[in-house]
């Protein structure tokens, strides 16, 4: 089956979604009550965000199969490469797309990847917890993931990265100190001549 203005054919069980797509792009918003449309905007916001969980979810399978590459019977060199050769991602992108979808759905946030698919939290939620937790042990991960979940639930992305950014100092106060060390090692003043003759600060 294939999609609307797609000539590619569309893989196998997605020929519904892309009906469903095409079913509300033809859609008339005029048409809508401003309630409606506005209900309508934060309902498929939680589709989105759901959708997004399910991709992790496959991406996950890809990469545990070793399945980069199946679909031209082209192996890939890596996960990582296949995802920016083939979606155009830039390379930190897909690093952190594969991050997420090996720490949830192959590693110790189950939590995390079960609330990501049913719509609970986002996928930059998502994110945060799966890097925020990546140098944890893996029993800590999983003891500290209904705090952090819960948290998740009610605070943004930002805020959510300082909450795990506490545990880990208190976790490990001595990392913690080494980080800031390095951090403030880093600190510099940078020049740069810009296309127009002039200095960028």
């Amino acid at each position: 089956m294939e999609s609307n203005g797609c000539s590619d054919r569309l893989p196998h069980g997605l020929g519904p979604l892309a009906e469903v797509v095409d079913g509300l792009a033809a859609e008339d918003l005029d048409g809508l009550t401003d309630a409606a449309l506005a209900e309508q905007t934060l309902g498929l916001r939680r589709l989105v965000d759901r959708l997004e969980g399910q991709w992790l979810q496959r991406l996950a399978a890809v990469d545990g199969r070793g399945a980069a590459g199946a679909e031209q019977d082209t192996p890939a060199a890596s996960t990582a490469s296949w995802l920016r050769n083939r979606l155009r991602m830039s390379a930190g992108a897909a690093h952190t797309h594969l991050r997420t979808a090996r720490t949830l759905f192959r590693g110790p946030l189950t939590g995390t990847a079960q609330a990501l698919t049913t719509g609970e939290v986002s996928p930059a939620h998502a994110a945060v917890l799966a890097a925020g937790t990546h140098d944890l042990p893996t029993r800590v991960s999983m003891e500290a993931e209904p705090v952090l979940l819960e948290a998740a639930r009610r605070l943004d992305p930002p805020r959510l990265r300082r909450v795990i950014t506490h545990l880990g100092a208190a976790l490990d106060p001595e990392a913690a100190d080494r980080q800031a060390q390095r951090q403030h090692a880093q600190r510099g003043l940078w020049l740069a001549a810009t296309l127009e003759g002039m200095v960028a600060l």
